[in-house]
């Protein structure tokens, strides 16, 4: 009789819990040393947190002053004061610009926002740990070579989710947040951002590219044991753009057609690599 591939991984109920146990108390001891030492340095990541939001709206600002020095070329007849703060040309501050202070409109808001920033980069820091623990759990119901791929694939998911962390941080939320924000004129309305608000989309958005830029690893594990053909790829390439409209839709704060496209347009490079890199390394799945 053929011997039994998963023999070495038996284990009772008991030695499950007990497995888990040890994973959870690991986890757990790994997030909260993380929240210990973010909130020490709140300071500096809560201004690290602000970098999309002051980059927006630095750039906001600076076409604020491009269009009122234009007016004022224009209309010679105006006074720079009815534009800018003062008539004094090297005051930029013009009168429609844009706060780059976040607002807190609740009692509660600031204090939640520095534990939610807190909380999101323990979790961010030791994640890379939790999700390593949380392999080696799931491990012992997979066969030798599928172990051998999850020890490859495993510092490529990691880099791939902070790639798309910091892909969306840096470019995605600025830019987002630029055109949401020159919809209508900053002259003619108003924009106030408050701290639930924004960290709320930051953090929606930096999550969900992340988990978008997991796609190439998916498909490749996913064909690389047989679970699905690389050519199944091809065939459903237009179903996974709509799907990935919807997905983009779904993950995406409000309704927000910028956002979207620059969450979409990922998705479908990310697809299109994962589909080549499956047709490269997909092999039979084997039985032991």
């Amino acid at each position: 009789m053929a011997d039994d591939p998963l023999e070495h991984t038996r284990m009772t109920l008991g030695e499950h819990l007990e497995e888990l146990r040890k994973r959870v108390f690991r986890s757990v001891l790994a997030v909260a040393i993380a929240f210990g030492l973010a909130w020490w340095q709140q300071d500096a990541i809560q201004a690290w947190f602000m970098g999309p939001w002051n980059r927006a709206v630095e750039q906001i600002n600076a076409g604020l002053v491009e269009k009122a020095d234009a007016t004022l070329a224009a209309h010679p007849e105006m006074k720079r004061s009815e534009l800018f703060e003062t008539d004094d040309p090297s005051d930029l501050r013009v009168r429609s610009r844009i706060d780059p202070r976040l607002h807190a409109f609740k009692i509660g808001d600031m204090f939640f926002f520095a534990l939610n920033i807190a909380i999101y980069v323990a979790l961010f820091a030791a994640g890379p740990f939790v999700l390593w623990q949380l392999w080696q759990f799931v491990a012992a119901g997979l066969y030798i070579h599928e172990k051998r791929l999850v020890r490859i694939y495993f510092p490529f998911s990691v880099g791939l989710f902070l790639s798309g962390v910091a892909f969306c941080f840096y470019l995605v939320v600025p830019v987002g947040i630029y055109f949401l924000a020159t919809t209508i004129s900053p002259d003619k309305a108003q924009q106030s951002q408050g701290l639930e608000s924004y960290f709320g989309f930051l953090s929606t958005m930096c999550l969900a590219m992340g988990l978008v830029f997991q796609l190439p690893i998916v498909m490749t594990f996913a064909s690389r044991i047989g679970i699905v053909d690389p050519r199944t790829y091809s065939k459903y390439r237009a179903h996974f753009l709509v799907g990935a409209l919807f997905v983009a839709a779904f993950l995406t704060p409000g309704p927000d057609v910028y956002s979207q496209f620059l969450m979409t347009v990922p998705m479908l490079v990310l697809y299109e690599i994962g589909a080549l890199i499956s047709r490269l390394t997909a092999k039979p799945r084997r039985t032991g």
